[in-house]
């Protein structure tokens, strides 16, 4: 998908956004950049002294986190790896008198390619310090740097002792995203300290609290904390409120321990970024309304790992077969947000729409329908929905169902339901009507439109609805075959 830049401008400078999202402004943008990389920096200068540091950069080709790593006269090297040449170029031009020509600096070397597949060459033991300044996730691919296995990578290029910097997202907002990150640190064989920051910038687009993480393969302590120096001329940081951002209401931190880790074979965390409403835990008398700074406190991971890619349909649908006997279900767990520009409150209001959508399912036509396949489904299936059928068409009081016909039945309206939610013309061919008129220049559409008659478009649309309800057919039956199998 390309990439939209937008810059902004304002009286105290610009802002600049990235696909709808901002990335900073520059009226607060040191509240970001300076906690993102100061302390990173700070740590390894006393962890390495009398050392020329190696730093690298992964993203942030604005400038402006190289602005501050540059700051330190001990470090002698930084590398950025940034894959948009085109933010790069902004860096070099629009945004120069704001990371004072920081990519310009005869200690930094860019590289135009993405992070994975730069690490990928790089030897073990090449950097004292690497910083992540990575954009917001817009899809599950994006999540690929976030995972176990990227921060296995950067450990393994880190120096014994070295220091990993990455933003992250709202620990406010999203709040089983944030800790998704935290065990996946863990989980890679970090020892991870959260941090959380009030950007005025960002809480005016309604992201929230900011959320950073500050990691090395060796415990940082908080005494270690309280012994480093800091640059001149910071805007943001002093050393007695850089002890105070690791501090989390338990409100928040609680939920820690019940979240997966995300790895590449079972991503997570893009789920979690959508359906951030999501509470695994409750909050106990003992525990509610108390703090937790995790300077202070060691622990390692729950380690818990995913079964399914939650976003995808099959693992949504192995989900409701699993609920089909359960009288207390969620319904809402059961229809996740599955694209950032949907939300909870528009997936309340299409389960609002279920029982109104199996109310116009015909049951006696629908088993017809399937009877008259019935050499395709399981024998057992089959000769039980003959029967509910024969009782359907009597008038006959339905008995319970066997497991088996229950989860055959649930998941055919289920794929119904979400096939109407997908693409509601195509499933049920319904018919489309734009008006009498097919002259562009009086529809309203350009030149060189194709237009359909709405028999056409009705034979369309049945056309693609056979093929939609064919294809799911076959993939149900597997589904079902599958899952005999394993049982």
């Amino acid at each position: 998908m390309p990439t939209s830049l937008f810059i902004e401008q304002h009286n105290n400078g610009l802002a600049f956004y990235i696909n709808g999202d901002l990335q900073f402004d520059t009226a607060d943008e040191a509240i970001y950049h300076e906690y993102l990389v100061i302390p990173s920096v700070a740590l390894a200068v006393k962890r390495f002294p009398q050392t020329e540091l190696q730093v690298l950069i992964c993203g942030g080709g604005d400038g402006l986190a190289a602005r501050d790593v540059l700051r330190f006269s001990e470090v002698s090297q930084v590398d950025l790896v940034d894959y948009n040449p085109e933010v790069l170029e902004l860096g070099k031009k629009v945004f120069k008198d704001f990371n004072q020509g920081s990519l310009e600096s005869d200690r930094l070397t860019i590289y135009t390619q993405e992070a994975f597949e730069f690490l990928s060459t790089i030897k073990e033991k090449s950097y004292h310090v690497i910083i992540c300044d990575f954009t917001y996730p817009s899809c599950t691919e994006d999540t690929a740097i976030y995972t176990q296995e990227w921060f296995k990578t950067i450990s393994r290029v880190l120096y014994p002792g070295g220091i990993i910097s990455t933003n992250a997202v709202s620990p406010e907002n999203r709040t089983t995203g944030f800790w998704c990150l935290y065990q996946t640190l863990l989980a890679a064989g970090l020892m991870a300290k959260p941090l959380q920051l009030a950007i005025p910038s960002f809480q005016r687009h309604d992201y929230g609290n900011w959320g950073f993480f500050l990691a090395s393969p060796v415990s940082i302590q908080h005494s270690e904390l309280e012994a480093i120096i800091l640059p001149k001329n910071l805007q943001a940081i002093a050393l007695e409120n850089l002890l105070k951002v690791f501090e989390f209401e338990n409100a928040i931190a609680h939920i820690r321990h019940s979240v997966n880790i995300h790895t590449l074979d079972c991503p997570q965390l893009f789920y979690y970024l959508l359906n951030p409403h999501i509470q695994l835990t409750q909050i106990t008398e003992a525990t509610e309304g108390k703090t937790i700074n995790f300077l202070d406190i060691e622990e390692s991971g729950t380690g818990l790992i995913g079964l399914r890619d939650l976003l995808q349909l099959e693992s949504t649908a192995q989900m409701w077969l699993e609920e089909v006997e359960r009288n207390d279900v969620d319904i809402s767990k059961l229809l996740p947000v599955q694209h950032p520009y949907h939300s909870p409150k528009m997936t309340a209001e299409w389960l609002a729409h279920l029982q109104q959508l199996l109310s116009e399912i015909d049951l006696s036509r629908l088993l017809g329908s399937i009877l008259d396949r019935a050499q395709e489904l399981p024998p057992q299936i089959a000769a039980e929905l003959k029967q509910l059928s024969d009782k359907v068409r009597s008038g006959q009081q339905l008995s319970a169902l066997s497991p088996r016909a229950a989860e055959f039945i649930m998941m055919l309206s289920v794929t119904l339901l979400m096939a109407n939610l997908a693409s509601p013309d195509a499933v049920f061919a319904k018919g489309y009507y734009s008006g009498s008129s097919h002259s562009s220049g009086s529809s309203g559409y350009p030149v060189g439109t194709t237009y359909y008659s709405e028999g056409e478009w009705n034979w369309f649309n049945k056309t693609l609805g056979f093929i939609l309800t064919a294809a799911g057919g076959i993939w149900l039956i597997n589904l079902l075959t599958n899952r005999s199998n394993h049982d």
